[in-house]
This record gives C-alpha cells, structure tokens and sequence, in this order.
C-alpha cells in the first residue's frame, strides 16, 4: 500500500465527520488508480471496528448483494430478499461513532441500478433503520446515483483530490529519502498528479541515485569480467601449448622412425 499523503489524510477525517453527522449515503469518487482503495483501507485500519466489505465487481444483482451481507454478518440466507433485509436490521449498528461506516462497497462503479437501489434504501432507512454506508468508485457513480427512480436524498460525496507538490515531496521523503524531488515536481504533476503509482514510478526512474547505482552495478559487473579475462587466457595458453607439445612430439617420432628405416641397396651383377 502507498503511503498516506496529507490529501489522503483530509480525505479520510472528511469521510469520518460525513460518517458521523450525515443521514444518507456517502460516496469516495476519484480517478482509476488515485488510491480510493487506499484511503478506505487506512480508514478501516485506524479504526477498532470492522465494517462490512464488498467487491462490487463481484455483485450480479440485487439479491446476490444481500446474500453476501448475509453470509458477512452470520445470518443463515432463508427467505425473500425483503425477510432477509428486516433480518439484517437487528445487527447493531458499530463504528459510526468513530466516523467507520457499517458497510463500505468497492468498484461501486460496477454494480448494477438495483443494487445501488438497495444500498440507497438501506442508507435511508427503507426496512428499519438507518445504515452507514460507504460507496467507493469512479466519479461515473455520482450521476448514476442521481439518476436512479424515485430519485434519492443527494448523497454526501467526496472527491478525492488530486497530488499536489507537498504530497509528493511527503511520500518521496519516505520512499526515497535520498531523492530530491522538488525541481521536478511540477512537470512529473502535470503528468499524473491522478495517479500516483506511476508518478512514483516516474521519480524511480529518473532517480539520478538509481542511476548511480545502476552504474556501479555495471561497473561490478565489468570488474568481474576483467578479472575473469586472464584466468582464460592462461587456460588458452596452457592448452595451446599442450596442443603444440603432442605437434612436435608426433613429428619427432616420425623423423625418427624414417632414420632407424634401412635402406636397400641393388647389386648389379659384375660384367667379365
């Protein structure tokens, strides 16, 4: 998880006090990849209680959605969807008195219109009373909230904000103490002020420490070759002048042999 950052901190008291003092529901929006994820993880983490946690991705429908936070709680799934829901509503309510919603929902974005119904409906007290929940997507998830029929009480929403110079400054000085980021800074912010995964990655890669560091490495690497380049050409010596050696060997005996060879002479018969 990437470090917390000051606008992710603000963001995340901003979703405790909307938790604490607001009647409906409350909804994070951002970009893919700004950390949404991040900050319901820190706010679930600081917290002594443990809300209830859905992938909305995950949720066909409506009925679906209220068989997990039956299974979530430890109520056995029997009857209607509407029994099921006044069952629920017997579970007391825990955390809103530290700004942790009863329920936070993931990819929110990607549940279908009745399931964001029910949440709705579960925040405004439809089968009993009312539950905190928390909703977290993309920015898509506001207008379809307000589009749904009958139209709903308008939601607390929280806009996660944008990286600002002090954020990146803040969470360089703890992933990377040695890094001086601050001439940079605005031009890597213009880039992906709403994503700070790759503007993190950004800073790593034009790291001059890593540079060094990769240098040195190649440097190492270089040094090992240098000290690896006499042990074989004296191993290619040696066995060169083995080779020549046998050669000469081989030659030597041959001569040898062609000198202990006899020669023979003819006689010619003499002439009386």
């Amino acid at each position: 998880m990437l470090p917390l950052v000051r606008s992710q901190q603000a963001c995340i008291e901003r979703i405790r006090s909307a938790v604490r003092w607001a009647k409906r529901l409350v909804v994070l929006v951002g970009a893919p990849g700004q950390g949404k994820s991040t900050v319901a993880e820190a706010l679930v983490l600081r917290s002594p209680v443990n809300p209830l946690r859905l992938e909305g991705e995950l949720i066909s429908d409506r009925t679906d959605a209220v068989l997990r936070l039956m299974g979530l709680v430890g109520l056995r799934p029997e009857g209607t969807d509407i029994e099921m829901l006044a069952r629920l509503q017997h579970k007391q309510p825990a955390g809103t008195e530290h700004g942790v919603p009863e329920v936070i929902v993931d990819d929110a974005h990607c549940l279908p219109n009745d399931v964001l119904q029910l949440f709705h409906e579960l925040s405004s007290g439809a089968y009993g009373r009312r539950w905190s929940v928390l909703l977290v997507g993309e920015e898509t998830l506001v207008s379809r909230l307000q589009a749904l029929k009958p139209k709903p009480a308008l939601s607390s929403t929280i806009l996660l904000p944008r990286w600002d110079q002090h954020d990146l400054e803040e969470a360089c000085a703890k992933l990377y103490p040695t890094t001086d980021v601050s001439m940079r800074a605005p031009r890597l912010l213009q880039l992906y002020a709403i994503h700070p995964k790759q503007l993190l990655r950004a800073v790593a890669e034009e790291d001059p420490a890593s540079t060094v560091d990769m240098l040195s490495e190649h440097d190492d690497e270089a040094s090992s070759v240098l000290r690896i380049a006499p042990s074989i050409v004296i191993a290619i010596g040696i066995a060169m002048a083995a080779l020549v050696a046998v050669l000469i060997f081989v030659q030597m005996d041959n001569e040898d042999s062609r000198a202990v060879k006899p020669t023979t002479i003819p006689l010619t018969p003499n002439k009386q």
